[in-house]
């Protein structure tokens, strides 16, 4: 069988691949990858870091180009007959990884090099590198006696195949909530109205009725929940949206429990702990304490604030319904906020949208790119992609220089794409001696669709957003170091957000978003005054804003350190609701889960990781103070240090370092504290 997904090509057939390549193009690649690994072994002669690290690259660079458009088309076109072939796939990666990072003679090859004189006078990339390995074999569980291996080896493949199982189980979690009544929407932008008409004729086609239908997709959710005056259908479709994969065929609590249960007895084979001590083995923070610190200290800091936000809530909610609440009631939250922030703000957000038509802003996007970093975007033709929305970009430098290739992927397609927003490292970069290699990259959001002649118009956190992923994106695009294994996002999970969270200020700034912001139909940038009521508006409810990222911070560590140090855990869901309680002002609602939809934690790679966010938001904070001063938001100069000491630096240096150097002091949290609104 010709089988797309093995032929080696820069821009991979997605059109052409079918779920029945998966398993055979991953046992082809298995062996040819497991043949490498025996030349590896059995060097003749003396250990280089040619004949040993960089043949060992090679290994991840064969796997990629087959694993990555897997599972790009797991996560976006992810038909039954995809997902039933990448669990299996997934199994078999599973097991080549274990075999691979607890291989002896694999282990050997490396501790043989590290004894070098080659090995001793590394500098640098490369002496980090090997670190990075040598610690990497330690954590696979390389030094571990046969038996525990073992043991180890069912752990990960049973972990591989629970967070598949959470994942698809949430994706398999959709509602639907058809309207026929036109009263029912009352308050809803005419967009939603018309996306709402387009899904209820796209499910009934034959249907002569007219019909309106709401998901549980953001674009289709977060409009409804925010103008909708229907309380009683806001509640409807908040607790579908909160009680997500609970279901009989698709429970996620059971899963819960098996990976966390799990996760501990790794960390155990491991020398460690609990799994929290495992996780931050390998990032910034150097303990669960610290990150537990850093948590409660934010907190604290923010308290204040949070209860004077939720204060202003209840009495606005008092002076316009007649009533002050006692508490707000979640599925209202949204919608009275949205009314205050109209009031104080006096401005509408779906006036705001017709100055954020998607290829608009993506091109504003590219422009403040270009005056930054000097990079520019050119648009391919022709390209084979998995969906015919799919646009794929070329980037280039100041010097003309071909630099990454960047697909966009940027509206929903229910129940074949996974929710949220996220950037994909395709193919990594590198300028070693087995030559160069161009980055590809993937930028995959689920944005407010376009509906008849009127195109996509984004939300203004919409924008935020894809700037965000972006951020991500540069971070591969512009990786300049020697070897794939320190390129682009490879760098220690607490530090990963601080290209992507750096981005989004660009939004939040009036002199770059005035290179932005321009009317869909007249392409007249946005009036001064709504530009003016739409930058204060960034402050509105900020300290809610890290409240909530608190809770799942906490709630993650709690769950990985706290609980993992006790001989019988609580419940998870006793562990969300006392974080909740503490930390949340609205009532915590019986029967919903929220922690059943936390792919973050329990389907991705953030377990004792998620205060990552918050984390990146001092770095990022403190990062755009620098082009604060002088106003120099569209610095070059500042630009390019930012460019060549971060997104350029992958993991080659230690973060800390890399950042001093960019801003020529370590960070401080007084630039996040500062646009909190804590002095």
């Amino acid at each position: 069988m010709n089988n797309p997904l093995l032929e080696k090509v820069d821009f991979v057939n997605y059109d052409k691949i079918k779920a029945e390549h998966f398993v055979p193009a991953t046992e082809e690649i298995i062996k040819q990858v497991q043949e490498k690994l025996e030349k590896i072994k059995n060097v003749e002669g003396v250990r280089t870091h040619k004949n040993t690290v960089l043949e060992s690259n090679l290994i991840s660079d064969m796997l990629s180009q087959v694993i990555s458009p897997m599972s790009q088309l797991y996560s976006l076109m992810g038909t039954k007959e995809v997902m039933e072939a990448f669990a299996i796939v997934q199994q078999k990666l599973t097991t080549l990884s274990n075999e691979m990072g607890m291989d002896p003679d694999y282990y050997k090859a490396f501790k043989d090099f590290s004894e070098t004189e080659e090995a001793k006078n590394l500098t640098g990339e490369k002496k980090r590198d090997l670190e990075e390995v040598m610690k990497g074999f330690r954590l696979s569980g390389a030094e571990l006696s046969d038996e525990k291996k073992e043991e180890l080896k069912k752990i990960n493949i049973k972990l591989s195949e629970l967070s598949m199982n959470f994942n698809n189980n949430v994706v398999a979690s959709t509602y639907d909530m058809v309207l026929k009544d036109k009263d029912d929407l009352d308050g809803l932008p005419e967009a939603a109205i018309a996306g709402a008409r387009a899904k209820f004729k796209q499910k009934f086609p034959e249907s002569e009725e007219e019909g309106w239908l709401f998901n549980l997709d953001y674009p289709s959710l977060l409009p409804f929940m925010k103008y909708s005056t229907k309380e009683n259908l806001r509640k409807q479709l908040w607790e579908k949206n909160m009680t997500k994969a609970i279901g009989k065929d698709n429970d996620n609590r059971p899963i819960i429990t098996e990976i966390l249960k799990l996760k501990k007895e790794k960390a155990n084979i491991l020398g460690f702990e609990t799994y929290a001590d495992l996780s931050l083995e390998t990032k910034m923070a150097t303990s669960p304490k610290v990150v537990m610190d850093f948590l409660s200290n934010i907190a604290e800091k923010v308290q204040p604030k949070i209860e004077k936000e939720y204060e202003e809530l209840k009495e606005f909610i008092g002076k316009n319904s007649g009533e002050k609440p006692e508490h707000v009631m979640p599925w209202n939250s949204s919608y009275w906020s949205n009314k205050l922030q109209e009031e104080l703000y006096s401005y509408n957000e779906n006036e705001v949208r017709e100055y954020f038509e998607i290829n608009n802003s993506i091109e504003g996007l590219f422009l403040i790119c270009n005056k930054i970093y000097g990079i520019r975007l050119e648009k391919l033709e022709n390209i084979p992609v998995w969906h015919k929305d799919v646009k794929v970009y070329s980037i280039y430098d100041e010097k003309d220089e071909l630099r990454a290739y960047c697909y966009f992927d940027m509206h929903p397609r229910s129940g074949l794409k996974r929710p949220g927003a996220w950037m994909s490292g395709l193919r990594s970069g590198k300028n070693d001696a087995n030559g160069k290699v161009i980055p590809i990259v993937g930028v995959h959001c689920n944005f407010t669709e376009p509906v008849g002649d009127t195109p996509a118009l984004l939300t203004y956190d919409e924008v935020q957003t894809l700037f965000h992923e972006f951020g991500h994106a540069l971070h591969g695009a512009l990786s300049k170091t020697e070897l794939s294994s320190t390129a682009g996002t490879s760098v220690a999970w607490d530090t990963v957000e601080l290209p992507s969270s750096f981005m989004e200020n660009f939004v939040r700034n009036k002199i770059s978003l005035k290179l932005l912001a321009k009317h869909y139909k007249t392409g007249k940038e946005m009036p001064e005054d709504l530009m003016d009521k739409l930058l204060a508006s960034n402050d509105f409810q900020k300290a809610t804003f890290v409240r909530r990222q608190i809770t799942f911070g906490m709630f993650d560590m709690t769950l990985h350190y706290t609980e993992a140090l006790k001989d019988e855990p609580r419940d998870s869901h006793e562990v969300y609701k006392e974080m909740y309680k503490k930390y949340s002002l609205t009532p915590f609602i019986e029967g919903t889960y929220f922690e059943t939809a936390f792919s973050h934690i329990f389907g991705g790679g953030y377990a004792a990781g998620y205060y990552s966010y918050l984390w990146a938001n001092i770095l990022d904070a403190d990062a755009f103070s620098y082009f604060e001063e002088n106003d120099d938001i569209l610095s070059r100069e500042k630009g390019m240090k930012f460019r060549e000491n971060i997104l350029e630096k992958g993991n080659s240096e230690d973060m800390n370092i890399l950042f001093e150097k960019f801003r020529g002091r370590p960070v401080s949290d007084k630039a996040l504290l500062k646009r909190i609104g804590i002095k």
